[in-house]
């Protein structure tokens, strides 16, 4: 029981970051030491072990996927990212830079875990450089304005729940670039269940296809992929800085004067220790 708590908690975590656009709950896996084995088990989820079920062999299939494990996981993820999405979004209406400054802090402390860990070969410079870029590019693309359809719903849904299971690429970021993150918020305010509905069947279909392509890409080449990964974390700090106005990228002292809003530098400093402080809890005692 103790250990299906843990795998609760982290996915809690995961959650958290997932209701933030531009914080990544694959980051959280990764500092957490269970991404490989989320991985592994996301892709276990195959047409064999459903006839492996479906012939009787419950027991069989369900320790195939690792079952316990992504039961705990799904449901602390499930619960904290419905739990939290309102707050977030009020957060982030009525205090971004703080909210802004905790995830900075947290991914910081998260890369320079992750690089001290991590088996470094020359071309793991060049690929987390390549990570780097295509993160920064995702984080400073324009938002379109989709129309919430079905069609957009299922293509969003597919396209965030791939991007979650990439560290530094957040799932809610991908909605707000689609233009759909609102329609998806309200939804779940309004206990919309058709569009909701949609939007878990994307997510289906980019959590099957997509887990056994990154399940395939680590089994062949693992450390190359994780030093690609660790790019994505370092890129995806360009979303997270605490003083951001109309697509800018500001100093505290100009966002007061453009914005006229408190820089709050001091809170900032101090909720970003507290990111640092939460990823040493959470990498204490894990092995990565």
């Amino acid at each position: 029981m103790k250990q299906q708590l843990q795998w609760f908690a982290k996915g809690a975590v995961m959650g958290i970051a997932d209701a933030v656009p531009g914080v990544s709950g694959g980051t959280m896996a990764l500092i957490t030491g269970i991404y490989e084995r989320l991985i592994a088990a996301l892709a276990a989820l195959r047409l064999d072990t459903a006839r492996q079920a479906w012939s009787g062999d419950w027991a069989g299939a369900w320790q195939r996927i690792d079952g316990a494990f992504l039961l705990s996981l799904g449901l602390g993820i499930l619960l904290s990212l419905f739990s939290t999405l309102s707050l977030m979004h009020f957060l982030l209406a009525q205090a971004p830079q703080l909210v802004w400054a905790f995830f900075a802090g947290l991914i910081v402390a998260s890369l320079v875990v992750l690089m001290r860990r991590h088996r470094w070969q020359p071309i793991d410079a060049l690929l987390m450089a390549l990570g780097t870029i295509i993160a920064a590019g995702i984080a400073l693309s324009t938002s379109l304005q989709l129309a919430p359809t079905p069609f957009w719903l299922v293509v969003g849904g597919a396209l965030a729940i791939s991007a979650m299971l990439l560290p530094g690429v957040s799932g809610s970021f991908i909605l707000l670039l689609l233009g759909i993150y609102p329609a998806v918020v309200q939804a779940v305010s309004d206990v919309d269940v058709m569009t909701i509905a949609w939007v878990a069947l994307g997510c289906l279909v980019g959590l099957l296809a997509f887990s056994r392509l990154l399940n395939a890409l680590l089994a062949r080449w693992h450390d190359r992929v994780l030093g690609f990964m660790l790019g994505f974390v370092l890129g995806a700090l360009i979303k997270v800085w605490p003083w951001q106005a109309n697509g800018e990228w500001l100093r505290p002292q100009s966002y007061s004067l453009l914005t006229g809003n408190p820089a709050w530098l001091s809170g900032c400093l101090i909720v970003a220790l507290l990111g640092v402080a939460a990823v040493f809890v959470l990498t204490r005692k894990t092995r990565i």
